[in-house]
């Protein structure tokens, strides 16, 4: 299966590792283009080298296009960033947004936040908002799957 996994801090490298050693194909997606090419080239900070040897995997690419991204994948994990409370809102709601701009065929979307309320029916509202400005009768799952548990 090609899985995209937005981001690559370290929560979503773990779960990108896991998921590789599974046998799935893994997309991380980062806006941050300079830091994707460097972890394209093997350039990544000591806590990433630590999650995993990025550089000797084939099953884990890198993207700044979302795009792209979710047009090779049928399957996209989302989880916070390293903020409060209110900022993981919104940087979920905001791939979330994303997504719905982008999908191109029927996904799932795993929600992997660890925050404590269920924001399931907040992705599916965003993601739903954007498939019908653009008219788009694809259909998607939101699947609630907290970092706690095995990806």
């Amino acid at each position: 299966m090609k899985i995209s996994v937005m981001g690559i801090n370290e929560n979503e490298l773990v779960s990108g590792k896991v998921l590789a050693e599974m046998g799935n194909e893994v997309i991380h997606v980062c806006k941050d283009s300079a830091h994707v090419e460097d972890m394209k080239r093997g350039l990544y900070s000591t806590n990433e080298k630590e999650i995993y040897n990025i550089a000797n995997n084939s099953a884990i690419h890198f993207t700044s296009d979302m795009s792209k991204a979710l047009e090779q994948s049928n399957m996209c994990f989302i989880s916070e960033s390293d903020s409060n409370d209110a900022g993981a809102l919104f940087h979920i709601l905001a791939t979330a947004k994303e997504i719905g701009t982008h999908m191109n065929s029927h996904t799932f979307i795993v929600d992997r936040s660890s925050l404590t309320m269920n924001r399931e029916e907040q992705i599916k509202k965003t993601v739903q908002s954007e498939l019908d400005k653009r008219a788009s009768n694809l259909t998607f799952e939101v699947i609630s799957n907290p970092d706690f548990l095995r990806a």
